[in-house]
């Protein structure tokens, strides 16, 4: 009810919006009018770079972003259209990453650095995430289940600039603490009179050789009439990229006895599902004596992406004769589709006692410093009950991964500019924006065991999987030996909305006084945001050889058995192919279903077989490729149901204790108050719907005065005020009293705990089995804690509502001769990912025996908080020609109530009018910390060199960042936020306390070289950044903290001029063929041995480009 109320209050306000906005036009059309005896305001001048594609040559550009730096209110950082086109930038996300301060990730998920994203990802400025977002300043967002657009869905061609604000004035959106990024798209009044641009693009990948087509055409026109002047553009951008990505991974690193003759030394015990918490070795004794460092076991990967990006514009504008109104209404539309698919060879030993040997008649080769070099890895040779005849073999997994992923934001605008008086000007605004994704996964896992010989010696690793020795030369080809291992599935669903309206007024003070502007305005907006996530939760085994086959396990179950007599053991059970008789053998590697024995399952497949890691390391298993699960089209029989029906067939027949969690599809649950429903395929606990309205108000006073000399002095100081409410539906049950009550747990089934049944309840537990922390309990305590046994379901959909004031201070001087000093003062926040605010599930015993609540639960925290942050920055800029620049800016940023794992209280009423205070374990805002930093930039073209070295330049930036003062946040899901289980802590291991903050590279270097003379014009980027912690824990067995090593990428843009209208060129990104290399922390003095080398295409575009 609670949800239908909410939503029912947004439409009243949404009527009363559009009531407003339709009085607002009006007013807008009679402006004119009461405008009239003011003299005629001309139209400013815009700068035409700003609606072109690449027409007017790239320092045109970098002069047309200097002049907006210069002359800013704030802190802020430009590129234009020209510079958007003069690298192969494929999306927005790689545009920002040109920016001084700006990162961007290039993995689909922070904490899982397997998977590469060719185009990047997340976005971090002066290294910290919290973003966001705006569309010609109104704000836009992904249904990624964040706040903030995916900037990588944007294509960068509808783009006329983009605007990264580093600091803040009143009048902008709240919402942001590292910075603001602003997407300006053109509008048809920029550039008046019949245009026509576009390009033909061919783009082709020298790892995947394929090539893809992009298509874009602008097409504008003005019409001036009795009324005024008419503008209409419309655009549409097609664009599609085909990549291919190798990867090489050790996995587990650990120290042994130099001898090799023990396993791993580990801190905490560790298996695969994740550390245990007493500790076996203290700092100072870790790592043991006379060890050497191997890996586990080693990984190699191929996966490719198909991108296919479209996007729609269209435009409207008109402006009246006297340019008093200018009106624009303006339609968004872009549509991107991913589709991944991953082919694995991974290695398996992650029960973290286990260990690997060299294969007889070799030895494992180190370095002077005990570091592994080279070897080949096997386990178990000789015993026959751990893999086929005793042959030896590390367990290896052949995995085939697929998603399919479409994501649509639609946005729809209108705005009205109006001139009352010659002082005195109005806005009003209109956004209406829904966004949706859907995203479906599936894999399928095969196993068998085999030898793994790895050599360290090159910058690429060399890994090859072998046939055990003694195996049969069709062992990876025949199917015999390889048996259906595990499916998994996912499915994920997004969809949100929102509606804003903004208005301002604006009023000149003064000429030449100091005052000279006084701004005020206010803006509501209405979000309804809905996640729904299974998050890859349905893991299920579908055969292992330590289980049962044809529908009977070893231990006598299942409907398979008897079906060919009592057989040997006399419970039904025949033993599979590779029993040879041994005593207890059946239940070690007699049972399993195999390829060969479900052939529409599964199939021979070589995807490693062409170039793998472009000839830098061997092919990784002979002839390419071993058996794969799935048909051709395995993503699109999951859909269909065919997998499922594999699946069942599979499992049933080799009857895994662990199968029956397997799937998504035909899950039931119960929930709190009872009820049982059918996911379908959400589950309950799956499913996050909030509703969040902001209202906000502001006021700005702008300032400056003149100097003699031409010096001049303007700046700004305002407030801000906004109000956030967010509305959810969540149930929180009291304990059930079922516990201790029932007849079968000794108690009388009353329905009402007493004292006496939780004291029998302790007695009963058993000699040497440990007691619960409230069998601790006694006296009033007690008897309190008895009553709390209510199983009382609450539904709480009470409002949640913070006030915040920020206030700004942001002033200029300029002494007139290219000198410019800057200082900027702000309090901004980050508003919390909302599912954290999800409060559900059922309280327990909170631990506290003597004082404080007797009850707590594991779940989202209603009195979580936005991040604050005082932002300061300090700037000296030099002008020294119109492509011409160096400046130095310092920035320092006060942050409190950064989201972490911790502790709180929230008061729940009962129904007997009562209220409980309940702990609450999960997030918290108990972080706090400062972080600083530097930026250095410099441009200059080279105009005063005789000759062809005129048309010389070079632009380049430098940032340095300090975010040392804080640890990482211990708290699941950071960068999935719409994973509604996220929240609760990390099972961290030992080196967490001693991380850096993860994202934050210390050093950012951007260098560019361009020449831009008569009809060629070229440029060189290089965009590096040194070493960064990618994960704190990484999601796979072991758990390791993983850093991205330091490196960069070298881009190139040849164009030429045929004619006046047509440009001809071609583009290359990575051409230095430059590999992104991870490594992982091993111990307290943060030894990284590489864990992970990535080589993804070198990218070709041919292009063609028109402009009429």
């Amino acid at each position: 009810m609670a949800y239908h109320n909410i939503n029912a209050r947004i439409l009243s306000w949404r009527g009363l919006a559009l009531g407003t906005v339709s009085g607002l036009a009006l007013t807008a059309m009679a402006a004119p009018v009461m405008a009239q005896e003011a003299p005629p305001v001309e139209p400013e001048p815009t700068e035409e770079t700003e609606a072109e594609i690449l027409v007017s040559g790239f320092r045109a550009s970098l002069q047309s972003a200097q002049n907006i730096k210069r002359n800013a209110d704030t802190v802020v950082d430009v590129i234009t259209a020209e510079d958007i086109g003069a690298l192969p930038d494929r999306s927005v996300a790689e545009t920002l990453q040109r920016i001084p301060g700006v990162n961007i990730g290039r993995f689909e998920k922070s904490s899982d650095p397997t998977r590469f994203s060719v185009e990047g990802t997340g976005v971090i400025i002066r290294g910290l995430p919290f973003v966001s977002s705006q569309l010609n300043g109104r704000d836009i967002f992904s249904a990624n289940g964040g706040r903030a657009l995916s900037f990588e869905d944007v294509s960068p061609e509808l783009v006329g600039r983009v605007e990264v604000f580093k600091n803040i004035t009143a009048d902008q959106i709240e919402g942001h603490i590292a910075g603001l990024v602003n997407l300006v798209t053109r509008k048809p009044l920029d550039k008046r009179g019949l245009h026509v641009a576009g390009s033909i693009e061919g783009n082709y990948g020298d790892l995947r050789e394929e090539w893809s087509p992009t298509f874009n055409v602008l097409a504008s026109n003005t019409f001036e009439t009795a009324q005024g002047t008419f503008g209409l553009q419309l655009s549409y951008s097609n664009s599609q990229l085909k990549s291919r990505t190798d990867a090489s991974q050790l996995v587990d690193y650990c120290y042994r006895p130099a001898d090799l003759s023990g396993g791993c030394a580990r801190i905490f015990n560790l298996n695969s599902g994740g550390f245990g918490d007493v500790p076996n070795f203290t700092p100072d004794q870790f790592p043991p004596p006379n060890s050497v460092i191997v890996p586990q076991f080693a990984n190699v990967r191929t996966t490719t992406l198909d991108r296919d990006r479209e996007a729609i514009s269209a435009v409207g504008q008109f402006e009246s004769l006297d340019g008093n109104l200018v009106m624009t209404l303006e339609y968004l539309r872009s549509e991107t589709s991913f589709f991944t698919e991953e082919y694995a060879l991974l290695g398996r030993i992650d029960d973290g006692v286990s260990t690997n040997q060299p294969r007889p008649g070799t030895s494992y080769q180190f370095d002077a410093n005990g570091n592994f070099v080279s070897g080949i890895l096997t386990q178990n040779v000789g015993d026959a009950y751990a893999n086929p005849f005793g042959r030896g073999g590390i367990p290896m997994d052949s995995l085939r991964f697929l998603r399919g992923t479409t994501s649509v934001t639609q946005d729809i605008s209108f705005d009205a500019k109006m001139n009352f008086t010659d002082r005195f000007r109005g806005k009003v605004e209109m956004q209406s924006l829904s966004s949706n994704l859907r995203r479906d996964s599936v894999f399928g896992a095969m196993s068998t065991w085999a030898d793994i010989a790895i050599d360290l010696r090159g910058s690429t690793p060399n890994i090859e999987f072998l046939a055990p020795v003694g195996a049969p030369a069709d062992y990876f080809s025949s199917g015999f030996n390889t048996y259906h291992w595990f499916g998994l599935d996912s499915r994920e669903q997004n969809d949100g909305t929102m509606f804003s309206l903004a208005g301002d007024l604006e009023y000149d003070l003064s000429d030449d006084g100091f005052f000279r502007k006084v701004s005020v305005g206010g803006r509501w907006a209405a979000r309804d945001r809905a996640n729904r996530n299974t998050n890859f939760s349905t893991w299920g085994n579908l055969s292992a050889p330590w289980a049962g086959r044809a529908g009977c396990a070893p231990w006598g179950e299942g409907s398979g058995c008897f079906a060919n007599g009592p057989g040997q053991f006399g419970n039904g059970f025949i033993p599979g192919r590779f029993y040879t008789g041994l005593p207890g053998q059946e239940f070690a590697i007699g049972g399993g279903a195999y390829a060969d024995e479900f052939p529409g399952a599964s199939a021979y497949r070589t995807p490693f077989a062409n170039n793998f890691q472009r000839g830098q390391a061997g092919t990784p298993i002979a002839g390419g490729g071993t058996f794969f699960s799935g048909g051709d089209d395995f993503l699109k029989e999951y859909l269909d149901g065919v997998t499922d029906q594999q699946w069942d067939a599979i499992s049933a027949f080799g009857v895994s204790p662990e199968r029956f969690n397997l799937g998504v599809n035909g899950r039931s649950r119960t929930t709190l108050d009872g009820q049982t429903v059918q996911c379908d395929p959400f589950c309950p606990e799956e499913i996050s719907d909030v509703t969040e309205i902001t209202s906000a108000a502001y006021a700005r006073l702008d300032f400056g005065t003149d100097f003699d000399g031409g010096a001049s002095l303007a700046g700004n100081i305002g407030l801000r005020y906004v109000r956030t409410n967010v509305s959810n539906n969540s149930l929180v049950a009291f304990p059930d009293p079922a516990r201790f009550d029932a007849t079968a747990n000794g108690g009388n089934g009353d329905g009402i705990v007493q004292v006496a049944e939780i004291t029998a309840a302790c007695q009963g537990a058993g000699p040497g089995v440990p007691q619960q922390a409230f069998c601790q309990l006694s006296g009033a305590r007690l008897a309190e804690f008895a009553a709390l046994h209510t199983g009382e379901v609450i539904r709480d959909n009470r409002d949640i509502n913070f006030d915040h004031f920020l206030p700004s201070f942001n002033i200029r001087y300029d002494n007139g001769s290219g000198i410019v000093v800057r200082g900027a003062v702000s309090k901004g926040i980050s508003r919390p990912d909302l599912n954290l605010f999800n409060a559900g599930g059922v309280m327990g015993f909170s631990g506290r025996v003597t004082d404080g609540p007797l009850l707590a639960i594991a779940t989202g925290n209603r009195n979580l908080r936005p991040t604050e942050s005082w932002n300061y920055d300090i700037s000296a800029e030099w002008y020294f020609d119109k492509v011409g620049q160096l400046s130095a800016a310092f920035f320092v940023k006060d942050i409190k109530g950064i989201v972490t794992s911790g502790a709180g209280l929230v008061s729940y009423p009962m129904l007997n009018g009562d209220s409980e205070e309940v702990i609450i374990n999960g997030p918290a805002n108990d972080l706090s910390g400062t972080l600083k930093g530097v930026e250095l930039a410099y441009q200059q073209t080279f105009d005063f060199l005789p000759g062809i070295l005129s048309g010389l330049g070079v632009a380049a930036t430098y940032t340095y960042v300090d975010g040392s003062d804080f640890p990482n946040p211990n708290i699941s899901g950071i960068g999935s936020p719409s994973v509604n289980s996220s929240g609760q802590p990390l099972n961290n291991g030992p080196f967490a306390a001693q991380l850096p903050l993860a994202g934050i590279s210390e050093h950012t270097v951007n260098a560019t070289l361009f020449f831009d003379k008569g009809p060629l014009s070229m440029r060189a980027a290089y965009n590096w950044r040194s070493d960064f912690l990618v994960t704190q824990r990484d999601d796979l067995f072991p758990f390791s903290p993983i850093f991205q090593e330091a490196g960069g990428q070298l881009d190139g843009t040849i164009l030429y001029s045929v004619t006046k209208n047509i440009k001809l060129g071609v583009q290359g990104v990575n051409l230095l063929d430059e590999t992104t290399r991870l490594s992982t922390v091993i111990d307290y003095d943060g030894t990284r041995p590489i864990s992970a080398v990535f080589r993804n295409d070198r990218r070709f575009t041919f292009i063609a480009r028109f402009d009429f």
